[in-house]
């Protein structure tokens, strides 16, 4: 990216009065300061002429610095004042400490790497928190906020936005680390959240947590959390706000800009490729990353696709560059280098035969889908998921299938396809056999069906277990209950569909996770394994994965396609065992298998 302008040319920079912004001039001769102008439109930050003209001006960042330098060398000549801001921030970006000056409830002691998260976030006031899941970047991001105002800065009041199924246990966690601060939950009927709002200072919350649909609906101007003054954002598993046109993603992103602090945690920050990061670096960011396509036409290697150019991975050439812009800005550990006392995963797969009736069924489907492929008629994207997901429905369990004709949303009629699991499923045969194996073992059973998690539970019920769900349709209050029964050892089973409890919560009272379905997202499979492997699960000597696998089916398929999205992860945050512990497999094998 670093790019050598002629000897007579030079990029000189310097801070504007008010430091909000760098002012650059261009020396030498019209061709070469032409050229250079026409290099800056590729740096990511906004650039627009000086006001009165004679310069170009663009916000006061460091990866705009970063950029500036990476790409002009040295042509790029800073002034005294922009040389003082940069060591300045260099020293903040660059500190290190192994204490925290906040004074903590009696009892409590954080681990060392949660210190050193915490005082990054305190340092910055923005940043990103890469932990693998279970790591406890919760705690990590509190002490951090709490740090923060020790120093001096105006934290609250703190928004905290977060998956529905975690809201309570950030609040718990909230008032365990900070009980001097008011904690409430954000949620309720809109005249609760427009009172909570209006509450005054003396009584107001200090921290709100809401749910991603309440943030969405609550976060516009002149809404109920627009009018708290939020200071601080805290973004948990950020790879959700990845869909830049999402209502969730124009919410948290809205409220981040606003606000003098933010923090974006997730163990899996990226679902398929480095351009997902982009939301949450504008959200980190907003004068510094203010365009997605013009970051991912900088960062990202892409290659054409059907409808749009297709991201396939970081830009070597311009990794470096990248890395630099978020020096000391982000952060990630992995559990096996700091939480050494955490029992090894290890990984099994149990094949299953569908039985014939059944297989036949299946192998029609699949037929019947793969000669609609190359017919000439382009299938929509909502028409593909349906049918894989039919696929994975007729690969677990017996199934009734309603086809209906009805005029879709275009006018035209058309097929719609009902299909209802039922018994027998060979996949709940074998998650019974399981059980029996285990007696006395609490065992958490994961899927993306909410149908196959209803039969299993089902059938343990009926096998005399104890079963508990957590599943999408649920008061938050029940799926606590559920939760909370479950590691208190109340329950042989709990049934987990990977969207409602993938993330955010704690089942380290299991020792065995079974998955009878593996999602097609690599966050919900990656984030739903470690829900039992993390702080807590250091009472058993290991925690098994086990895949039940209906053979020559799509199940083969899910695993290889996650595979490749992990190599991407892998890539981004520069750790290769994201890859060679996924599933536990390796490479050829998984590949050889789809």
């Amino acid at each position: 990216m670093t790019y050598a302008e002629p000897p007579s040319a030079a990029l000189h920079g310097e801070l504007s009065a008010d430091g909000a912004h760098i002012v650059l001039i261009g020396v030498g001769s019209d061709p070469a300061i032409a050229h250079m102008a026409a290099r800056l439109q590729l740096a990511t930050p906004l650039i627009k002429p000086s006001d009165p003209p004679g310069a170009l001006v663009l916000p006061t960042t460091w990866a705009a610095v970063v950029q500036l330098s990476h790409t002009f060398g040295a042509a790029w000549r800073p002034g005294p004042r922009l040389l003082a801001w940069l060591a300045e921030e260099m020293r903040r970006r660059t500190q290190t400490g192994d204490e925290l000056t906040v004074t903590l409830p009696e009892g409590l002691t954080p681990r060392p790497y949660q210190v050193e998260g915490a005082r990054m976030i305190a340092s910055l006031g923005r940043a990103l928190l890469f932990d693998d899941p279970g790591a406890g970047k919760t705690i990590t991001t509190i002490l951090g906020l709490l740090e923060r105002a020790a120093a001096g800065h105006q934290v609250a009041p703190v928004v905290v936005i977060a998956p529905a199924s975690v809201v309570d246990p950030w609040v718990e966690a909230w008032k365990t680390w900070a009980p001097d601060w008011r904690v409430n939950a954000w949620r309720g009927s809109p005249e609760h959240r427009r009172r909570l709002a209006a509450r005054p200072a003396g009584t107001a919350a200090h921290v709100v947590v809401a749910s991603y649909d309440t943030a969405r609906m609550d976060a516009a101007k002149g809404k109920p959390l627009d009018r708290l003054g939020v200071r601080s954002v805290v973004v948990d598993e950020c790879h959700l706000i990845k869909s830049s046109s999402a209502a969730r993603s124009i919410a948290a992103r809205r409220l981040a800009k606003r606000a003098a602090h933010f923090v974006a945690l997730s163990g899996t920050p990226i679902t398929h490729h480095p351009g997902d990061l982009w939301p949450t670096l504008e959200a980190l960011a907003p004068t510094a990353w203010p365009s997605g396509e013009r970051w991912k036409a900088r960062y990202c290697e892409t290659i054409p696709g059907d409808y749009s150019a297709r991201v396939i991975g970081l830009n070597q050439l311009a990794e470096p560059e990248f890395r630099a812009t978020l020096l000391g800005q982000h952060r990630r550990v992995a559990k096996a280098d700091v939480l050494t006392q955490l029992p090894p995963k290890v990984y099994s797969v149990r094949q299953v035969d569908l039985p014939a009736p059944y297989r036949k069924a299946y192998d029609q489907l699949e037929k019947q889908m793969l000669a609609e492929l190359p017919d000439g008629t382009e299938l929509s994207v909502m028409s593909v998921l349906a049918q894989l997901t039919r696929l994975s429905q007729l690969a677990s369990a017996a199934a009734d299938v309603t086809v209906t004709l009805q005029v879709g949303a275009d006018g035209e009629l058309g097929e719609h396809v009902e299909v209802k699991l039922t018994a027998p499923s060979w996949k709940v045969d074998a998650l019974l056999e399981v059980l029996a194996e285990r007696p006395g073992s609490p065992v958490v059973a994961f899927a993306p069906s909410r149908q196959l998690m209803a039969l299993a539970g089902e059938q343990a019920t009926r096998a005399g277990l104890q079963v508990g769900y957590v599943m999408g349709g649920q008061s938050a209050k029940a799926r606590s209950e559920a939760v909370e029964a479950f590691q208190q050892g109340k329950l042989d089973l709990l049934c987990v569909t990977t969207g409602a409890g993938g993330v955010g919560l704690t089942l380290t009272a299991a020792r065995t996770v079974v998955f009878l379905q593996r999602p097609w997202s690599l966050v919900e499979a990656v984030q739903a394994e470690d829900r039992c492997h993390r702080i807590g699960s250091e009472i058993h000597d290991s925690i098994e994965v086990i895949d039940i696998v209906a053979t020559a089916t799509i199940d083969t398929r899910v695993r290889a396609v996650l595979y490749d999205k992990a190599g991407q992860l892998a890539d981004l945050l520069q750790d290769k065992r994201i890859v060679t512990h996924l599933l536990g497999g390796r490479d050829a094998d998984i590949r050889k298998a789809a």
